[in-house]
C-alpha cells in the first residue's frame, strides 16, 4: 500500500481526493447528523418529562432504528448503482434506476410498517414495568404509520448524494429537525386542545415530520433532477424489473448488515431491561452521544461508496483502490479526535441529557467504553463503504453477523450475566469493542483482497 501513495502524484491525488471527498461528506454529514437529531430530539424531550418516559423512548427507538437501517440500507445501493451510471455515460438510465428505487422503498416502507407494529405489540409482554411497556408499545406504533414515507425519502436521498448534489437533501433535512420541536411539544403537552402524551408524543410527531419531508424532497427532484417532461411517477408504474433486481441483490446484504449491527444494540437494550429504568435511559444516553459521534466517520463512509464508485465507473480501479484506503486512514483519524473529546468531556454531556444523576453516572461511566469503540467502528464502516462501491456486499453481511452477534453479543452476554463477577451493562459494551473490532480487521483484510483483484483484473 505504500507504493500507492509514494511520490509527489501520490501526493497530489491525496490531497485532490481528499478535497473531493470533503465537499461530499459535509452536505452528507449534515444530513446523518439532522437524522440522527431527531432521535436525540426525542430523547431530550421525553427526559424531561420523565424517567420512565425516556426509558421507554429508548426502548422503542432500539426498536425501531433497526428497522429504518435496514430500509436505508438497502435502498443505499442506489448509490453506487447511480454514482457508476453518472460517471460512465449512462445518464439517461438514471430516471429509471430511480423509479426501481422508489419502488424499492414503498414495499419495504410497507413491511417495516408491520414489522414495527408486530414489535410494539410484543413490547408490554418483554418490559416487567407495565407504564414503561405502555409508552414503548404507543411509541413504536406512531413511529410505524411514518415507514412509507421514509421508504420514499431514503430512495430520493441516495438519488441525489450518488450524483453528487446532496445540498437540497441536508436543508430539507434541516428543516424536519428544526420542526420536530414544536411539532413533538404539541402531543407531549398537549397543546392546542390535544392531550398530553408524553414520551408517546415524540413518535407522532417524528412520523409527521418524516412524511413532511419525503413530499418536500419528492417535489425538489422532481424539479431540479429529473430531466424536463419526464413523469417519474408514471415510471414507477412500469416497473423496471432488471433494475429492482440489481436494487435489492447489492442492497439486501447491506440492510442486513446494519440491521445485525444495530439490532445488537436492540437485543443489549431489551437484555438490559431487567436491570432497571435507570440502567436502559443510562444506556440510551450513552448510545445516543456516541451515535453523534460516529456520524462523521459514518458520512465518510458513504462519501467514499460514491467516490470509489465514481472511480470504478471511469475504469479506473487503480484510482478507487487509492481513495478506499484514503478514506480508511481519514475516518481513523477522526475516531481518535472523537473519542478523545469523549472522555474529557463524558460527565458533562451526559447532565445535558438527563438531570437524574443516577443515570448521569451510568451514561458517563460507559461513555469510556464507547470512547474505546469508536477507533473500531470507523475503520470498519469506511471498510464497508468502499466494499459496496465494489458490490462486495454479501461477505460484508457475513463478517458482520459473525462480529456482531457471535462475538460481540456472545461475550457482551457471558460478561453481563455469566462471569463470576457479573458486569452488567459495562459487560455488553466490552462485547461491542471486541465485536466491531473484529469486524475492522476482517473487513479491511476482505478489501486489501477485493481492491488488488480489480487493479489486476
Amino acid at each position: 500500500m505504500n507504493s500507492i501513495f509514494s511520490g509527489t502524484t501520490g501526493m497530489n491525488f491525496s490531497a485532490q481526493e481528499i478535497r473531493a471527498l470533503t465537499k461530499l461528506t459535509l452536505p452528507i454529514l449534515a444530513t446523518q447528523l439532522a437524522q440522527i437529531g431527531m432521535g436525540t430530539v426525542d430523547t431530550l424531550m421525553s427526559g424531561h418529562v420523565s424517567t420512565r418516559d425516556l426509558a421507554a423512548v429508548a426502548i422503542g427507538t432500539s426498536l425501531w432504528l433497526p428497522v429504518w437501517l435496514f430500509l436505508a440500507g438497502v435502498l443505499v445501493a442506489l448509490s453506487p448503482l447511480a454514482a457508476a451510471f453518472n460517471s460512465g455515460r449512462r445518464q439517461q438510465e438514471l430516471p429509471q434506476l430511480l423509479s426501481a428505487a422508489l419502488w424499492c422503498g414503498i414495499a419495504l416502507g410497507l413491511v417495516s410498517t408491520l414489522l414495527l407494529v408486530a414489535g410494539a405489540l410484543l413490547l408490554p409482554v418483554w418490559i416487567d414495568d407495565p407504564e414503561t411497556g405502555r409508552i414503548a408499545s404507543q411509541y413504536t406504533l406512531a413511529i410505524a404509520a411514518g415507514m412509507p414515507a421514509a421508504g420514499i425519502f431514503l430512495a430520493y436521498r441516495f438519488y441525489a448524494e450518488a450524483l453528487n448534489q446532496p445540498g437540497h437533501v441536508t436543508r430539507i433535512m434541516l428543516s424536519g429537525l428544526i420542526m420536530n420541536v414544536p411539532v413533538n411539544m404539541i402531543f407531549i403537552d398537549g397543546l392546542f386542545g390535544l392531550p398530553a402524551l408524553g414520551g408517546v408524543g415524540c413518535g407522532i410527531g417524528s412520523s409527521i415530520v418524516f412524511t413532511g419531508m419525503a413530499i418536500a424532497l419528492a417535489r425538489n427532484t422532481r424539479k431540479h433532477r429529473i430531466p424536463a417532461g419526464y413523469n417519474i411517477w408514471a415510471e414507477v408504474l412500469k416497473p423496471r424489473f432488471q433494475a429492482i433486481k440489481d436494487i435489492l441483490r447489492i442492497g439486501i446484504p447491506i440492510g442486513i448488515a446494519i440491521f445485525f449491527e444495530v439490532s445488537l444494540f436492540t437485543v443489549i437494550a431489551l437484555f438490559l431491561t431487567s436491570l432497571g429504568p435507570v440502567i436502559v435511559a443510562g444506556h440510551q444516553v450513552a448510545l445516543n452521544l456516541s451515535s453523534l459521534t460516529f456520524m462523521i466517520p459514518l458520512s465518510l463512509g458513504m462519501a467514499m461508496t460514491v467516490r470509489v464508485s465514481h472511480h470504478l465507473g471511469s475504469g479506473n480501479a487503480l484510482l478507487a483502490q487509492r481513495t478506499a484506503w484514503l478514506g480508511v486512514k481519514l475516518n481513523l483519524g477522526v475516531a481518535l479526535f472523537n473519542a478523545t473529546a469523549m472522555v474529557l468531556l463524558a460527565g458533562i454531556i451526559a447532565r445535558f441529557y438527563s438531570p437524574d444523576p443516577q443515570v448521569v453516572a451510568v451514561a458517563a461511566a460507559l461513555l469510556m467504553y464507547a470512547a474505546v469503540f469508536q477507533l473500531s467502528d470507523a475503520v470498519q464502516i469506511a471498510a464497508a463503504g468502499a466494499l459496496r462501491a465494489y458490490h462486495d456486499t454479501f461477505m460484508v453481511m457475513v463478517i458482520t453477523f459473525i462480529a456482531y452477534w457471535l462475538v460481540g453479543l456472545g461475550v457482551g452476554y457471558w460478561l453481563a450475566f455469566k462471569a463470576p463477577t457479573p458486569y452488567g451493562a459495562e459487560g455488553f459494551w466490552t462485547g461491542l469493542i471486541l465485536g466491531l473490532t473484529t469486524a475492522a480487521i476482517l473487513l479491511t483484510i476482505r478489501l486489501r483482497r477485493v481492491g488488488r483483484t480489480a487493479v489486476a483484473a
